[in-house]
């Protein structure tokens, strides 16, 4: 590497219900990185939560690149990396992933040593053996994702129509993914799992066709959502909410996150419909409108 480089990773929000660990949305809240040659790394970080992210060579992001070069007999040079964060921590808006994307890009970027997609995957499940968010974050856009019998990761990219306003709403307090998957249930019944795989297929459909009149239902759950539940004071009030302009709710990810899809003239009043259920059951929360991102990682 000589000189600069930057990029960029878009937030996300998966599951959309029922796709558990199989669709995910790219949001336009990004992960920014600045990369700079020099005598010794450095890293300094700010915006969203920068005082939550470590400067040190705790740093995910570092921790990823220095992973993958490590496994490709390859030496880091010095660097000085600056984070501008948009992306809230554990907050079901997938962080995690953006900054695994970002320790990727970072190894590339600073090696030179460009990476196949499946590469990228390979090294990724190692910090997150997921593959909706990851494909969210590189690819952007609308994704269903799976993982092959071989490890290859399958990922279908699609479009929304316009029609539509994501609107996220944030609770004041921090849920991990690991504390959020331990409460799910190891086995599930015929009749749950048939639940979610019709309402997965429809959800599909309707983002892809822009038949939102299907999403309210397409988009309910029974793998993760009620067992989430009890994490997260009022969500069960929320996910059954009816409020003018509502078209579908969802947890954003493992939570605490809410995700509403609503009518564009109608989102400012649904987020605040949706914080003020929070707010009744006593957790301070905002809402954001965000619009979806199409273009997932971007270099400069």
């Amino acid at each position: 590497m000589s000189g600069s480089d930057s990029f960029r990773v878009p937030a996300s929000t998966s599951n959309l219900g029922a796709g558990f660990d199989a669709l995910s949305l790219a949001l336009q809240r990004y992960l920014k990185i600045s990369l700079q040659a020099g005598d010794k790394s450095e890293i300094a970080a700010r915006g969203v939560s920068a005082e939550l992210i470590p400067t040190t060579p705790d740093n995910l992001i570092v921790r990823v690149a220095a992973s993958v070069a490590k496994q490709r007999d390859r030496e880091l040079p010095a660097f000085r990396m600056t984070i501008d964060n948009e992306i809230p921590l554990a907050r079901g808006m997938g962080s995690s992933a953006a900054a695994i994307i970002a320790g990727i890009t970072c190894y590339e970027l600073l090696t030179e040593d460009k990476l196949s997609e499946q590469e990228i995957f390979r090294y990724a499940f190692e910090f997150e053996p997921h593959p909706d968010n990851l494909a969210a974050a590189l690819r952007g856009g609308l994704v269903a994702a799976a993982v092959a019998a071989d490890g290859d990761v399958l990922i279908a990219k699609l479009t929304v129509p316009e029609g539509i306003r994501p609107i996220v709403v944030i609770p004041a307090f921090e849920l991990s993914t690991e504390k959020a998957r331990a409460v799910l249930p190891q086995s599930y019944s015929r009749k749950d799992a048939v639940y979610n795989i019709q309402r997965s297929a429809l959800t599909i459909a309707a983002l892809t066709t822009g038949d939102w009149a299907m999403l309210r239902e397409a988009m309910r759950d029974r793998i993760h959502q009620p067992y989430r539940a009890p994490l997260i004071p009022g969500l069960e009030e929320i996910l059954d909410l009816e409020t003018p302009g509502l078209i579908a709710v969802a947890l954003s990810g493992a939570g605490p996150t809410v995700l509403a899809l609503a009518k564009p003239a109608d989102a400012e009043n649904v987020g605040r419909a949706i914080a003020g259920v929070f707010e009744r059951h006593g957790v301070k929360a905002s809402s954001h409108l965000v619009n979806i991102d199409n273009e997932g990682r971007v270099i400069v």
